[in-house]
């Protein structure tokens, strides 16, 4: 991956990364495409549960976790590990910087590295002693051991010799660490030894991505025992931390099991305890028991779409579970401290993650961290959830953005982007569609959350006979559009929005919904795509000839199977002389062999279509200047040809136009 920059630009560009924030420098109170460009996470901007990675020390009164800005003007990030006081008092901490993204490399079945794009969450480990952090960091190309010290020392890289390391673990003494390393060396040799006679054309080859063959997993790992430097004689070693009394223990759950009863996550920690309240069954998240064994809390996911979080408190032997707590926002990653409180990453709508303290005895909710405390005085539009039932009766929701400066009665181009609209309202899955800037330029938004796929209601079903059941007839994806039709329906008879100036956009799984609806409705006058696309020969080839059977089992039509009749209502390039909808596509130069087909069909039959290919770029895109220019195309794009206003771009201008046949807009 290609983000560098000159360690004297890095510098000075990361100095302002938790530097005090000053309200009054703060002019715009719109929110820009900038803003969500540079906003400074805490771990992976994802709303998985271990994605804010947070770590709690031994004695519970720090929470320590990575903190990432993108700074699009060096095309790099600003990464620190930083430690929060869980008690609310005294400064937060930075404990170290530096160093490059680490992205996630799996195998995929059988073979890799494979690189996505996904960032790998750092999560800090606390040493037993509670003075130190070990965490994986990313320095020159390699992927080392860092330590860093609460105390203020310099932080130390450990040399484990080659490979990258993968997991670290401390000694019992707080003085050695556990280095795993994997080594791909030999097996890298082995294939250019390969390479002087021929790579056999095997289930090793991914062509979209590569046009080596990948590596056989399990890749082999080698672990040393790394003892640390000794503190200097003036160095004040903290002395053993003693283990808090915590008020919560966590209950951990069974993986292979469905979780969802509080009994049997008890009786799986060896605790009997029956609750029959209702609140104790359906989707139970994490689950505590208080030291002495009287008290319980849990995280329970709930309403009409499951798409809040509840906060649960009951007293062993009373039959009364009060709700503490409850949000349409996210709670994630939430783990116990040195009182009775529990530290949690939280996010809402237009407030991104931050950390907070949460009583789970009272529903007493306290802020220790916000690193982007300029959120709290922008303009915001209203937000305004949504729900409603498709075709089939499967809940779905959206979240209505509206600008910030909308007056009853005016009617707004609408944009749609999918396909979760769960926590802080950013761009979309990818991130690649900037809500609130949207929203701030004079769009509606429609932040669609895409309905549970129908397979996923088959009980007892394998996972390829689960994926047959969505592709029979595209059975989900008429399930997706029902639902789409359906949210848009709902919120034009609002009266705020302009039906004939709709914008449709899609990443992943929401591309192939976008071209699904291009295909089978009318909707939409203009949209914007990150992936293309699903066709007969194309797709299947491309993915490999593993990836290919694995979509084979799962009832994608086979590569010889290219009947018109079952391709009519997915394939572009059967459709590209229906789809007159202006598409711009901003690709992956790991995937973008995928649209050539499709591009070239649209072309032929003299659609309006515009593509972007941006370089060292996976299925998710992670450099900070290629996600700031999408962010601005797509932005410019939908400006142009649902608002006529023309993009400030020369080049985009000028082909825009001559695309469209016209001399200028005509407003």
């Amino acid at each position: 991956m290609a983000l560098g920059a000159t360690v004297p630009a890095l510098t000075s560009a990361c100095a302002a990364t938790t530097a005090p924030y000053d309200a009054s420098t703060t002019l715009n109170k719109d929110v820009s495409a900038e803003d969500i460009a540079g906003l400074r996470d805490i771990g992976v901007s994802d709303y998985g549960e271990t994605a804010p990675g947070l770590s709690v020390s031994p004695d519970g009164r720090w929470v320590a976790l990575q903190l990432k800005r993108a700074v699009p003007s060096i095309n790099s990030y600003c990464l620190e590990i930083v430690a929060v006081p869980t008690e609310g008092s005294g400064p937060v901490r930075v404990i170290d910087q530096g160093g490059t993204l680490l992205l996630s490399a799996e195998p995929r079945f059988e073979y890799g590295p494979v690189y996505t794009g996904i960032p790998v969450v750092v999560r800090p480990l606390w040493s037993p002693d509670g003075s130190a952090i070990a965490y994986l960091k990313r320095v020159n190309g390699q992927t080392r051991a860092c330590v860093a010290y609460l105390d203020g020392r310099a932080s130390t890289l450990l040399d484990h010799g080659s490979g990258d390391a993968v997991r670290v673990a401390w000694g019992p003494d707080s003085r050695a660490l556990a280095v795993t390393a994997v080594q791909l060396a030999q097996l890298e040799h082995e294939r250019d030894i390969e390479a002087l006679s021929g790579y056999h054309l095997d289930d090793r080859f991914i062509p979209s991505s590569s046009n080596r063959p990948y590596l056989k997993a399990p890749f082999p790992t080698v672990t040393r025992n790394i003892d640390l430097p000794s503190p200097s004689a003036t160095t004040h070693r903290l002395a053993p931390a003693t283990p808090a009394f915590f008020g919560w223990v966590e209950m951990t759950g069974d993986a292979g099991k469905p979780q969802d009863s509080v009994t049997e996550r008890l009786a799986q920690n060896g605790v009997m305890a029956r609750c029959r309240a209702e609140a104790c069954s359906g989707r139970i998240g994490k689950l505590w028991k208080s030291s002495d064994g009287k008290e319980f809390s849990f995280l329970r996911r709930e309403g009409t779409a499951s798409d809040q979080y509840a906060l649960y408190h009951w007293r062993r032997g009373s039959g009364e579970v009060v709700r503490r707590y409850l949000t349409k926002g996210l709670l994630l990653d939430c783990q116990p401290t040195a009182g009775t409180d529990l530290v949690c990453a939280h996010e809402e709508a237009t407030r991104p993650r931050h950390i907070v303290s949460l009583d789970p005895r009272t529903g007493r909710m306290l802020n220790l961290y916000d690193p982007n405390p300029e959120f709290a005085v922008k303009a915001f539009g209203t937000v305004e959830r949504l729900y409603w039932k498709n075709d089939r009766d499967i809940p779905a929701f959206a979240d209505l953005v509206l600008p910030p400066n909308h007056h009853a009665g005016e009617r707004h181009p609408l944009i749609i982007v999918s396909y979760s609209s769960r926590g802080f309202l950013r761009g979309g899955t990818g991130d690649e569609y900037p809500i609130l800037a949207l929203a701030a330029h004079g769009y509606a938004v429609m932040s669609f959350d895409m309905p549970p796929d129908i397979g996923s209601f088959a009980k007892g079903v394998s996972a390829p006979e689960r994926s047959a059941i969505n592709r029979k007839n595209w059975a989900n994806r008429r399930s997706v559009e029902s639902s789409l039709e359906r949210g848009i329906k709902l919120i034009e008879e609002k009266g705020v929005i302009n039906p004939s100036k709709m914008g449709i956009t899609g990443f992943s799984d929401g591309s192939s919904s976008l071209w699904f609806a291009l295909i089978n409705s009318k909707l939409f006058q203009a949209a914007a795509v990150s992936h293309c696309c699903e066709e007969p020969v194309g797709s299947m080839a491309l993915v490999g000839s593993r990836t290919a059977r694995y979509f084979e089992e799962g009832g994608y039509p086979g590569i010889l199977q290219d009947d018109p009749a079952v391709w009519a209502p997915m394939s572009v390039m059967r459709n590209a002389h229906r789809i007159d909808v202006p598409v711009l596509l901003n690709l992956s130069s790991d995937e973008y062999l995928w649209s050539l087909e499709t591009i070239r069909a649209l072309r032929f039959h003299h659609q309006l279509v515009d593509a972007y290919v941006f370089p060292d770029e996976y299925h998710v895109k992670q450099q900070p200047a290629h996600r700031l220019a999408i962010y601005r195309r797509n932005i410019a794009w939908f400006d142009y040809w649902l608002r006529d206003i023309l993009p400030p771009q020369r080049d985009e201008r000028s082909r825009w136009q001559e695309m469209r046949g016209d001399a200028g807009p005509s407003g």
